[in-house]
């Protein structure tokens, strides 16, 4: 398939502009260029420290305090790369996200094939919707770490934003035979199935993600996904059970409310169409 040319991000007039800047930041400051097993700096040092207390105020939901904190550690060091991906992040949580992307195109560029802040701008890429460079990237991941589950698992979501369903169920099922209770992965292979008009997988699917949980934890999504693929198949009771219990849960339940509303009115449920239940891919789930 013929790639279509990528037009320029809106914020890259901008970035290039202030690259050289980067470097003469880095000169002023004494803070060289440096490698996670290297020689620890005194810039690299406070760089660190700010970064640890930026991280923990994130970790309190305190994203304000915790962003100052990120911008001091990547001014005491511009090449610590660790501080400019915890500042991207949190800028993106923010809501920032043209200055979260600036800082974690320069981590990448500074990374040299790391494969963590690889997989970061991939995301970010991703939920931009730069298909383009998030598939470049996930490509990257995969090469830089083939025994990876998130980078398998990046390389399915691109290939299902471009519709590619067959190819992102592949590289699902990859990332799961490397780490098969992950819940993102499970729940992404299950939407799939879903949509593939799979009930019955998406059933074992979503059996499997539940185990994960334990009794009385699954979240509402689960259990709502859980109660269309019993509908697919015409089976009411269970249906209204998953529906009853996701919205048991108190979390946000509007779909299940709706479905449960329509099958307690008396609307009847047919069983749908579906596609073969067999699949030449034998992983699991």
């Amino acid at each position: 398939m013929r790639r279509l040319a990528r037009a320029s991000p809106p914020w890259m007039p901008l970035y290039l502009a202030c690259n050289a800047l980067f470097f003469v930041a880095i000169m002023l400051s004494g803070c060289k260029l440096v490698s996670r097993g290297g020689p620890v700096s005194k810039e690299l040092t406070t760089a660190r420290r700010l970064s640890n207390e930026g991280l923990a105020a994130a970790n309190e939901d305190d994203l304000v305090r915790a962003e100052g904190l990120l911008e001091r550690a990547v001014r005491a060091c511009p090449a610590d790369i660790d501080a400019r991906r915890y500042y991207a992040d949190v800028l993106w949580k923010r809501g920032s996200r043209v200055e979260a992307v600036g800082q974690m195109s320069e981590a990448l560029r500074m990374s040299q094939g790391d494969v963590s802040t690889t997989l970061a701008a991939g995301r970010m890429y991703l939920e931009l919707g730069l298909l383009d460079d998030a598939d470049s990237l996930s490509q990257s991941s995969v090469s830089l770490a083939p025994r990876s589950s998130e980078a398998w698992h990046l390389h399915g979501q691109v290939a299902l934003a471009r519709g590619r369903t067959d190819d992102a169920l592949a590289d699902f099922h990859k990332s799961l035979s490397l780490s098969p209770d992950d819940r993102d992965v499970l729940k992404d292979t299950a939407e799939v199935y879903q949509h593939q008009k799979r009930p019955q997988r998406t059933l074992s699917t979503l059996a499997h993600l539940s185990e994960t949980y334990g009794s009385g934890n699954v979240p509402s999504s689960i259990l709502t996904m859980e109660g269309r693929a019993h509908e697919a198949l015409g089976r009411r009771q269970e249906a209204l059970l998953c529906y009853r219990r996701a919205i048991a849960t108190g979390e946000d339940s509007k779909e299940a409310v709706e479905h449960l509303a329509a099958l307690e009115g008396g609307k009847p449920i047919a069983k749908v169409a579906t596609a073969p239940q067999g699949n030449s891919t034998t992983l699991r789930p």
